[in-house]
């Protein structure tokens, strides 16, 4: 009988903890952003939890030649205008349901334009689509970024 028992709890310790580990795996941390134009890596991007409602700063970027090292946001509106991109948060108000993320925005520091936005993290952790748009998502642009190690 103790030896059923044991091999239950066993079995259910087991289970628990894969499924936990699933249950854990979201979109905070940080993300290599690629650039849906040119394929290569622009900046990574910060994502963190806070009562069930996920932000994204920047954390640093990848100048390109001629770039400015730490560019200001020139075409951002009201407090963000002339704040450095490096430390800017872009993404704001995104909520959770299993692998997918929505209710939130997105902006663009390129442009300075804000945008409705989805997130969906692959089964694997390791790769986020981040969708921005503008009314429905039909009428928007994704990019995959890649989780860091």
């Amino acid at each position: 009988m103790r030896q059923g028992l044991r091999m239950a709890a066993a079995v259910t310790f087991l289970l628990a903890g894969g499924f936990s580990a699933y249950a854990e795996t979201t979109a905070a941390g940080v993300w290599e952003t690629v650039d849906d134009k040119t394929g290569k890596v622009r900046s990574t991007v910060t994502l963190l939890e806070s009562g069930g409602v996920f932000v994204g700063h920047v954390a640093s970027i990848i100048s390109r030649p001629g770039e400015q090292l730490n560019p200001l946001c020139e075409k951002c509106q009201g407090a963000k205008h002339r704040q450095p991109i490096k430390g800017l948060q872009i993404i704001e108000g995104m909520t959770r349901d299993g692998l997918n993320y929505s209710g939130g925005t997105i902006l663009d520091p390129e442009t300075g334009s804000v945008y409705d936005a989805t997130m969906t993290l692959a089964a694997d952790g390791n790769h986020l689509t981040v969708r921005g748009y503008v009314g429905i998502s039909a009428f928007g642009r994704s990019q995959t970024w890649v989780r860091m190690k």
